[in-house]
């Protein structure tokens, strides 16, 4: 069925969407298909309404997870790009260590169930004695994310106040590439790859996003690239229509999985070659 209709949903405080929002509305109204953007805390939306539903930047849904997760009952009855049982997976970090499961290269990672549980001991064991990344499950944009100097550093955290209030976490071993070189994105829609970027962050800082100073760039798409990330989208528990697959190159230069962005990723369209119309073809087919 072609779509006549698609919502791309944001967040409240961004009424006007992000940076690729007009250029895909502008695509989107080229290929005769009606689109306009909604917050998903819009009580007044029928979403039923429209036939395709793009999770485009509901960016403060990591603030409100049960009730976002209330909305996805209310507003999906099979329109949204990625399935409901699919966005649901991806919100919890842990799917991270269902994909090393399956052989997917991830940073060294303990996951902590709670911040009393955590032990200097097991940390230093599992993740060496360098600089540990410390996430809570559920996060988005860089927040809820902090870099430790060491086990005993990351372990005061978790068991003070501030770590406990983030229910369970992640710990990484951290991946100095992350500064030497920046994390790579690789887009991927409607079953293949689109484009390639890489995110650089500020001086002194750890994470690449860009309220945090970090920089893109467009690359070129190696070889090694298109097949990590096709090894990726072959892992995720069903097909998905739209991802962006954030990765570095390991210390032992292999690529290493960061984040497989499945709710509501920046695929950076504005960087990719006609990607702005081949998005929104996938959208309307």
């Amino acid at each position: 069925m072609n779509a006549s209709s698609v919502v791309l949903v944001t967040a409240s405080r961004l009424p006007n969407g992000m940076e690729d929002s007009a250029g895909l509305l502008d695509a989107l109204h080229a290929q005769g298909v009606g689109a306009e953007l909604r917050p998903w805390t819009d009580p007044n939306v029928a979403w039923q309404r429209f036939d395709r539903i793009l999770l485009h930047a509901p960016w403060d849904y990591t603030e409100h997870i049960d009730r976002f997760d209330q909305w996805i009952d209310a507003a999906d009855s099979g329109q949204l790009l990625n399935s409901a049982r699919l966005t649901r997976w991806n919100a919890d970090k842990r799917y991270l260590c269902a994909l090393a499961d399956q052989g997917i290269p991830i940073p060294r990672t303990v996951t902590v169930a709670r911040g009393a549980d955590a032990r200097v001991e097991e940390l230093t064991d599992r993740l060496g004695t360098g600089r540990l990344v410390v996430k809570s499950v559920i996060g988005a944009g860089g927040r809820r994310t902090w870099l430790m100097k060491d086990a005993r550093a990351a372990v005061d955290f978790m068991t003070g106040e501030a770590g406990s209030a983030q229910g369970a976490l992640l710990v990484q071993a951290y991946e100095p590439a992350v500064e030497s070189e920046g994390e790579y994105s690789a887009v991927h829609f409607g079953g293949e790859l689109s484009h390639v970027v890489r995110k650089i962050p500020a001086r002194g800082e750890f994470r690449v996003q860009d309220h945090y100073g970090g920089q893109v760039q467009a690359v070129s798409t190696e070889a090694w690239m298109a097949d990590f990330s096709a090894q990726l989208m072959a892992s995720l528990p069903e097909p998905a229509a739209y991802a962006r697959i954030d990765f570095v190159i390991g210390q032992e230069g292999t690529p290493l999985l960061m984040e497989a962005e499945l709710i509501e990723p920046d695929l950076f369209l504005r960087y990719g070659k006609d990607a702005y119309t081949r998005f929104a073809r996938f959208l309307a087919s």
